[in-house]
Order: C-alpha cells, then structure tokens, then sequence
C-alpha cells in the first residue's frame, strides 16, 4: 500500500491521454501515469478513461509487470512494506528492469549488497539532473528514500 500511495501522490491521475512529460511525446500515458492497457496496447492522445479504470489499470500494472520482476532482487522478502513501497515507487517511474540494468549500477549495488543505510542515497541520483522534470523527481526521490527509512 505504500508504494501505490507514493505512487498515486507523485504521478497525480489523469483521466484523458497525455505526451510523456520528459520526451514531450510518446511513451502517451494516462491515469496514474499508466502505458498500457490491460492487453498490452498503447493509449493514443485523446483517449479517456474513468477513475475505476485508472485505478484498476494501476493495480493491474504492479501485479503483472512490477511485482513478479521486483521479487527476484535480492533480500526482498526481508525488505518491509516502506522499504517494498519505496522500490516499486522508484521503478514505476523508472521501469521495472532497473535492477542490474545498465544505468542503475549505484541502486543495483547497494540492494544486492544489503546496504540499506545507503539507499535512500542512491535512490536520489536518479533525478535527471539539468532536466525539466528534475525537481518534480527530486522530490519524489526524498519522499521514497523517507519511506525507506521508516520500514
């Protein structure tokens, strides 16, 4: 639950089809910050759901693409709820195959060698610095390294 209300508080819920913020354009997202449909097809600008299905879309996402890719990190089943939420957070944003993906080797270090005081660290670098979403993410980064901290 944590993690789906760090998401919801940051990606905000928009029930018509929006451009990406950072690429000005495609990934097209809609509800909370959802790509896809339920059968995998891509939202085109000027599509329109409602609220149930943004959020429907939104668990349906975690369950299928999220969770079962965040589950084979290593000491996740230790992790608490903070800790779970702040991750699934940080990859709704990110993608869930941040985990030893190139580009995320401070994150994918500290998880795979259980330095959890240095988490909440190494979630704040990825912020895009000198982008037009950097401070948006920064605080997205803070708020999820706070979750972190309290388990």
């Amino acid at each position: 639950m944590v993690g789906i209300n760090l998401i919801k508080e940051f990606e905000g819920c928009h029930l018509q089809a929006y451009p990406d913020p950072l690429s000005g354009g495609i990934p097209i997202t809609i509800g909370w910050g959802t790509t896809r449909r339920k059968d995998g097809s891509a939202f085109n600008l000027g599509d329109k759901i409602t609220q149930t299905q943004a959020d429907e879309l939104l668990i349906s996402q975690i369950e299928k693409e999220f969770l079962p890719t965040l589950s084979k990190i290593p000491y996740w089943s230790e992790m608490s709820d903070g800790m779970r939420g702040a991750i699934l957070s940080f990859s709704y944003n990110l993608g869930s195959n941040f985990y030893n993906s190139e580009g995320f080797n401070t994150i994918t270090r500290v998880l795979k060698n259980k330095e959890w005081d240095k988490v909440p660290d190494a979630l704040y670098l990825y912020r895009n610095p000198g982008s037009n979403v950097e401070a948006g993410l920064a605080r997205r980064r803070k708020a999820e390294g706070e979750s972190w901290k309290l388990g």
